[in-house]
């Protein structure tokens, strides 16, 4: 065979292997582009003091302290590998912790936040996730509280609910600042400050099962942090939603009508992990469900959320809330 033909044939295939490659390339670009922003719009670090809404519990004993700093918080570059985080605590030392509770002793905070968790049937998440947030916050010199609101009955999954019976508690306890926290997401940025923005937070905009994306804009799903005002402004979740899916969307659609911005943190300040765990059915009537509560929040939600209450029980690391629904 002349060299010219081999040469041709090589220079074909080179060609094709390179168009192919090219192509694969911006098929990946476009998936990727089409599915998440990975450069979301946030507050810049260096102005994140300007927007903190600082507000004590007033049932916080303050001595005569000077007030806690938290610019080495923000400005921190900490950052936990997801493949660092423990599994097992069987070191865990809950010094400082009562009934839940936590309050730096040498210096006064500027901040107190109710963190609810909604839960039902995950020992092993909340196992991970009760040290682990614990050892997260304690170093955020914030005063903090988290209660823990498990529905105790087979009925059909509705977290909307519980944020409701959980607000509600945390309302009478004094809580300024309610963070709204899925037990199975885990912070990863040591300058992630769990505290309230003067407008609603959303706190985990950057998930690693997403690949760090934000999926959607209006997301608030996940970890939010809310003013109790606002919550209470806001009518609170609709109890409307059984099962997965509808209530943090419906709950963005009652931030936009009351002319509230969602805001986030940086996304390097804003990482998580995921905890593994089964997914759960979709809510297929969701979509109905949110069209339908379109003009319908002032009559469903705080103020017309029902169910039993079994027990209000103070573990060391915990405030368990225990409901029939």
């Amino acid at each position: 065979m002349p060299k010219w033909l081999c040469l041709q044939k090589i220079l074909h295939v080179r060609l094709t292997t390179c168009l192919s490659i090219t192509l694969c390339l911006v098929a990946i670009n476009q998936f990727f582009a089409s599915y998440g922003y990975y450069n979301y719009r946030h507050l810049d670090q260096e102005s994140l003091r300007h927007y903190l809404y600082t507000k004590r519990n007033p049932n916080l004993t303050t001595k005569s302290k000077s007030e806690c700093r938290y610019n080495d918080i923000l400005q921190s570059s900490k950052f936990i590998y997801n493949t660092k985080i423990p599994r097992k605590y069987d070191d865990f030392v809950p010094n400082g912790i009562i009934n839940g509770s936590y309050s730096p002793q040498d210096c006064i905070p500027l901040f107190s936040v109710a963190i609810l968790v909604t839960y039902r049937n995950r020992q092993s998440q909340l196992d991970i996730f009760i040290p682990y947030i614990h050892n997260f916050l304690r170093k955020q010199n914030i005063h903090y509280k988290i209660y823990i609101i498990e529905q105790q009955d087979e009925k059909q999954w509705n977290k909307g609910l519980l944020y409701n019976i959980g607000a509600k508690q945390a309302i009478l306890d004094k809580f300024p600042c309610l963070i709204l926290h899925d037990i199975d997401l885990l912070p990863l940025d040591d300058s992630n400050l769990y505290a309230c923005l003067n407008q609603p937070r959303h706190m985990s905009a950057s998930i690693d099962k997403f690949r760090f994306v934000l999926i959607y804009k209006t997301l608030v799903g996940g970890v939010l942090a809310i003013t109790s005002d606002q919550y209470k402004e806001l009518n609170g979740f609709s109890n409307k939603f059984q099962g997965w899916g509808g209530e943090d969307d419906d709950f963005a659609g009652r931030i936009s009508n009351h002319n509230l911005e969602i805001l986030r943190f940086p996304p390097h300040m804003s990482r998580y992990t995921m905890l593994q765990h089964k997914q759960e059915h979709k809510n297929k009537d969701r979509h109905r469900i949110m069209e339908e509560n379109k003009h319908n929040s002032q009559n469903d939600g705080l103020n017309s959320v029902r169910y039993e209450m079994i027990n209000i029980k103070n573990h060391r690391l915990f405030t368990l809330i225990g409901v029939r629904l």
